[in-house]
């Protein structure tokens, strides 16, 4: 099952949330937009929603008066089929919902609840389209939902939504507003055109938070100016440059095993099919590609093309993080719902004409491969190549920050250092089940069958239970067979039939204030959706202190298969035994019992986690690039002896830290190369401490200064008094300092403080920063 990040869980409960509001309120066509970067997964999100809704809608959770509605799922151009697949995979664990076309659609009994009814937008939107056009068997689109409204309201979905304005806005508008009549449209889009009162927005630096896409894009890497004329054309050698880095992230890649793809966009004037000047750079690239000390050919795999009237065979398999596809060459269809995480370089040819198709292309390559940041920087972002004229190159607002990014480089021959590094991951720990609560509560389950037996005398059904399990004992193996008989003893009854409730029979009230006894009750057996709402309200019911959307479906499922497991019990009857609650036998108390001790048993194994795993160990190095904010640098042109070319210096830098920087690069002939380092993050070097408050924290050094007789310094600049913490972070890196040292090393270090020309350090422990009585003057000719 599916386990949803935090934000992905904060959209789904808003968008129910709105859902249920707007289902209360007597119009119709409400628009509500569901704004998701790419990559953040919307699908899921928009999928869980309406799962959970048409859940809570059945089972009477929801504060609303309609117990179902009807979902038509609208998308544009070919995307129809990925969406159903996507909810297909999907729904096959919770099967509340049924994706369905219009031909397995009963148009006499309109949707059912829970189907989900997938629709083709270009197809629908053709006058003469046959599921919109009157015909003898009145087998209409419309007659199907005007049916269907007759029993519950209609919700479109609809994906992808910008695409449904421009020259189309006219004809969506006529079909939503004649055709399928929704209630609420649910809009969702990167870049949606909507607008509306009701919005559930997932920002981006929360998608980036969960590591799920990329931190950035750099534009045009590397691309210099060159007066000269070269036998490459324009288009070949930005190709040349993009085939460059291509090969640069495979290496970098290869020890993870994904091989990046680099796409290639031929120029989009909105129609699919090639103009002459597209064949013209179709055939340029294919050329360049063939030369054999490149060598990227369809022939031989590394090359796909994907185009209205080509597409190579290996495009089936080109989504594979190993595939030996290298580079993707397409127009314009590839830029809508498709998911090739290891797309990584996009070299984008002159006249696209739609801005927003240019944030919806980028945002093939910002997914991340393997859903979290590596330590390598290069692998973190995205590239991308043009000749679009300055002027053309703009995106969304929500989009401006990716290419806002700036690059330094490590010098060429730079000696680097290898220093062991600590981080502290600063997420906060869900408060919801995980994936191994399963094996606990199968091992609860387990021992409890091996506590003492009961002492309840069920001699009586002992026959019956002993003829049963003889008839069966060909389907069990061992283990289950001797679960079987210890459930048997410990008041458990496996082969429930049906579970009942009882309602009050034949009672005749009188309208008066009073109790009245209820002297008879009927006993109806529920159906299998009623089961299967009941197991999910009791799972609700016996998470504990965990949040109950989040954990509720991972309890439901470890039952079940603690059930299937255990006991050979299939998960279509495991409900029934489950919530069974009929004397002598006691279901309900024993399950909620495992329950309880496996949520005590998971919640010690967090806090443990929590304690064990607070700092986990790193290795630093200079890095061989390292991306800036271009919106909080600046490029400092009279710094020369950084380790990274250019040096980028942030805008709000402390004044000790923009002196020390100068001081440290005039000091080259004892300084190999000094380094400034980050203040956040694992792929910044930082040290333990505790703080004076007692927390633990992670130190990150301000300075990091090589000598040429190869002592290290580690400096962290100050004023005297200025921070609480001082003493505490000073005395962590001394005691670092010592450790290596100790171990043969040559370093130094501490806090700094300026006075005059100077620059003084403790060079030991200290107990206050009051003052810099004792304390060492920065010589760097006696380190």
């Amino acid at each position: 099952m599916i386990e949803l990040k935090t934000y992905q869980r904060n959209a789904v409960n808003e968008l129910k949330q709105r859902l249920v509001q707007l289902l209360g309120y007597d119009e119709h066509r409400q628009r509500l937009v569901l704004k998701a970067p790419t990559g953040s997964g919307k699908t899921v999100v928009a999928s869980t929603a309406m799962d959970e809704l048409t859940r809570e809608l059945a089972a009477g959770a929801a504060d609303c008066n309609y117990s179902s509605v009807a979902w038509v799922g609208l998308a544009p151009h070919q995307l129809h089929p990925q969406s159903y697949r996507s909810m297909r995979n999907f729904v096959c664990e919770t099967r509340s919902l049924r994706p369905i076309w219009f031909d397995e659609a009963e148009v006499s009994e309109g949707l059912r609840p829970g189907e989900v009814l997938f629709l083709n937008w270009e197809s629908v939107n053709k006058d003469n389209n046959l599921l919109i056009r009157d015909n003898e068997q009145n087998r209409t689109l419309g007659a199907l939902l005007q049916k269907t409204r007759e029993e519950r309201p209609v919700v479109a979905v609809i994906d992808e939504e910008h695409m449904f304005a421009g020259r189309n806005a006219e004809k969506s508008e006529r079909l939503l507003r004649e055709v399928i009549k929704p209630k609420i449209e649910l809009r969702i889009s990167a870049t949606p055109t909507s607008r509306s009162d009701y919005q559930v927005t997932i920002r981006r630096e929360e998608v980036i938070g969960e590591e799920m896409i990329k931190k950035g894009v750099q534009l045009n890497p590397g691309v210099r100016s060159d007066t000269e004329q070269h036998a490459l054309t324009v288009n070949q050698r930005l190709l040349q440059r993009a085939l460059r880095k291509r090969d640069e992230l495979a290496a970098a890649w290869q020890e993870y095993g994904i091989n990046p793809l680099l796409l290639v966009q031929l120029p989009n004037d909105t129609k699919e099919a090639l103009g002459d000047d597209e064949r013209k750079i179709a055939e340029e690239v294919r050329t360049y590609l063939a030369d054999p000390a490149i060598d990227i050919t369809e022939e031989n795999g590394r090359l796909a093309v994907w185009l209205s009237k080509e597409k190579s065979p290996n495009l089936a398999d080109i989504i594979h993080p190993d595939d030996p596809t290298r580079v993707l060459l397409f127009k314009q269809a590839i830029a809508l719902g498709w998911d090739c995480p290891r797309a990584a370089v996009l070299l984008i040819y002159r006249d696209l004409k739609s801005l927003v198709f240019t944030t919806q292309t980028v945002g093939r390559i910002l997914r991340m491969p393997q859903q979290h940041f590596y330590t390598d920087y290069r692998l973190n972002y995205g590239y991308v190549y043009t000749n679009l004229s300055a002027d053309m190159v703009q995106v969304s607002q929500d989009d401006m920050g990716y290419l806002g990014t700036v690059f330094a480089n490590r010098r060429e021959g730079l000696q680097n250092i290898d220093l062991r590094s600590v981080y502290m991951d600063h997420h906060q720990q869900r408060n919801r089940l995980g994936s191994g609560f399963r094996k606990l509560l199968a091992d609860v389950i387990k021992e409890r069958l091996n506590t003492a037996q009961t002492s309840l005398d069920l001699s009586n059904d002992d026959t019956e239970w002993t003829r049963q399990e003889s008839e069966q004992a060909t389907l069990f193996d061992e283990d289950v067979r001797h679960n079987r008989t210890l459930a048997h003893k410990r008041r458990l009854n496996l082969d429930v039939r049906n579970i009942f409730v009882e309602l009050p029979k034949d009672m005749r009230l009188t309208g008066a204030d009073g109790e009245v006894e209820v002297v008879e009750k009927a006993r109806i057996a529920i159906n299998v959706g009623e089961m299967r709402a009941a197991l999910e309200r009791y799972c609700r019911e016996h998470v504990g202190s965990f949040g109950k959307y989040d954990s509720a479906p991972i309890l439901q499922g470890a039952l079940l298969d603690a059930m299937e497991n255990l006991f050979g019990i299939p998960e279509t009857e495991a409900p029934k035994v489950i919530l069974y609650n009929h004397a002598p036998y006691n279901n309900r108390g024993f399950f909620e019992d495992a329950i309880a001790g496996a949520l005590a048993r998971y919640r010690n194994t967090l806090r443990q986690t929590a304690t064990t795993k607070a700092y986990s160990q790193e290795r630093f190095a200079i890095p061989a690039t390292r991306p800036y904010n271009s919106a909080v640098v600046h490029p400092a042109e009279d710094i020369f002896n950084h380790a990274l070319k250019p040096y980028f210096e942030q805008n709000n830098a402390s004044k000790p830290e923009r002196d020390f920087a100068r001081w440290i690069d005039q000091r080259t002939e004892w300084v190999d190369w000094w380094y400034k380092n980050g203040d956040e993050g694992k792929q910044h070097f930082a040290i333990p401490y505790t703080g004076s408050d007692g927390g633990q924290r992670c130190f990150y050094v301000d300075f990091i200064v090589r000598l040429k007789n190869g002592t290290i310094c580690l400096f962290d600049t100050k004023t005297l008094g200025s921070e609480e913490d001082t003493p505490e972070k000073n005395n962590a890196l001394w005691k670092y300092v010592e450790e290596h040292n100790a171990k043969g090393k040559k370093m130094t270090g501490g806090v700094l403080v300026q006075l005059g020309e100077n620059w003084y350090y403790p060079a030991g422990f200290i107990d206050d920063d009051k003052n810099t009585d004792g304390w060492s003057r920065l010589d760097l000719a006696t380190l």
